[in-house]
C-alpha cells in the first residue's frame, strides 16, 4: 500500500512537517478534508468539474496529512483514527458519486457499472474482509497486519483522481481507466478474501 510503504511515509512526514504550523488539530484537518470533498461534490453537481477535481485532490491530501500530524504532534488516538477512517469513505464515496455528473461514455460496461462496483468492492467489502475475520477470531492482529495490500485505498484514489482529471479530455479513456479500477478493486477483494480464507 502506497500509504503505508517507506516512501509514502516519507512523503506522508515530509508534508506534515510543512503543515506543522497549522493552527488546526489533525481532527479538523480530517474535518477539512470531508468539507472540501462535499465542495467537490457540488461544484460537479453545477458541472464545475475542473474546481472539483481541485478539491477532491486537497482533500486527499488533508486525508492523507491528518495522520501524519497527529503523529508529529503526538496527539494519535483511537478515537482520531477512527474518524480519520470514516472520513477516508465518505470523501471517497462524495468523489465516487461525482464521477455520475461527468457524462462518460460506456468502456466494455456502463461507467456506473464501475462506479458502483468500486464503491462495493474497493470501498466496502475489501475493509469489510478485514474487519469481518476479526469479528469471527479468523485472524490475529499480526495476521491483519501482513494481509495482502494490493490495490488499497491510496492506490484506488489516485487512479480515481487521474480518471477524473482525464474524463475533462478523454472521457472514453477516462472510462477505460474506472473499469481498470473496478477491476482491480475486485481483484483486491478476491485476494484479500483468499488470505483470510487460508489463515
Amino acid at each position: 500500500m502506497l500509504k503505508e510503504s517507506k516512501i509514502g511515509k516519507k512523503i506522508q512526514t515530509k508534508l506534515g512537517m510543512l503543515l506543522l504550523e497549522l493552527p488546526l488539530s489533525p481532527t479538523q484537518i480530517t474535518l477539512l478534508s470531508v468539507s472540501i470533498a462535499i465542495l467537490g461534490f457540488f461544484l460537479s453537481v453545477f458541472g464545475l468539474f475542473f474546481a472539483a477535481f481541485l478539491c477532491f485532490f486537497f482533500a486527499a491530501i488533508f486525508d492523507m496529512l491528518d495522520g501524519a500530524i497527529a503523529r508529529l504532534k503526538g496527539k494519535e488516538t483511537a478515537k482520531g483514527a477512527y474518524l480519520d477512517g470514516i472520513s477516508d469513505r465518505v470523501v471517497e464515496f462524495l468523489l465516487l458519486l461525482s464521477f455520475l455528473f461527468l457524462g462518460l461514455p460506456s468502456f466494455v460496461l456502463p461507467p456506473t457499472i464501475s462506479i458502483f462496483s468500486i464503491l462495493f468492492f474497493g470501498s466496502t467489502m475489501t475493509a469489510f474482509a478485514t474487519a469481518y475475520a476479526h469479528h469471527r477470531h479468523l485472524a490475529d492482529e499480526s495476521k491483519i497486519k501482513n494481509q495482502p495490500s494490493f490495490f488499497a485505498r491510496a492506490e484506488r484514489v489516485s487512479f480515481l483522481l487521474s480518471s477524473f482529471l482525464l474524463a475533462q479530455f478523454q472521457p472514453l479513456a477516462a472510462s477505460a481507466l474506472l473499469f481498470a479500477t473496478a477491476i482491480f478493486c475486485l481483484l483486491a477483494f478476491a485476494k484479500r478474501v483468499y488470505y483470510f480464507a487460508n489463515c
